[in-house]
């Protein structure tokens, strides 16, 4: 059995890490944060939780395939919600843009 080591568990990192775990290799994660997830794992301060990074997923169907390689369904872990608009962007100026689109 071929032994793989990934650096980060950021989304890239735990997507390499269950691909490689899907092929038969023997996998060690390493993190240098408390817990997985980079930029996509929340933050709490004070009581509060923040998301620091990404909060759009725009290709749910790379999280299906994922779960699909480990041998589960993301629907029995996860529900995704499709919101409207998917994300909003704007600048100074106060030029805003809608971003529309639907989750299977």
């Amino acid at each position: 059995m071929t032994r793989t080591v990934v650096i980060g568990s950021g989304f890239g990192g735990l997507a390499a890490a269950v691909r490689m775990a899907a092929r038969g290799h023997r996998v060690t994660l390493i993190e240098k944060q408390a817990r997985a997830g980079g930029r996509a794992a929340p933050v709490e301060i004070g009581g509060f939780r923040f998301d620091g990074g990404p909060t759009v997923i725009t290709a749910p169907f790379l999280f299906e395939e994922l779960f699909e390689l480990a041998g589960r369904r993301l629907e029995d872990h996860v529900r995704l919600i499709a919101v409207d608009p998917f994300y909003r962007i704007f600048d100074a100026r106060g030029t805003v843009v809608r971003v529309q689109r639907q989750l299977r």
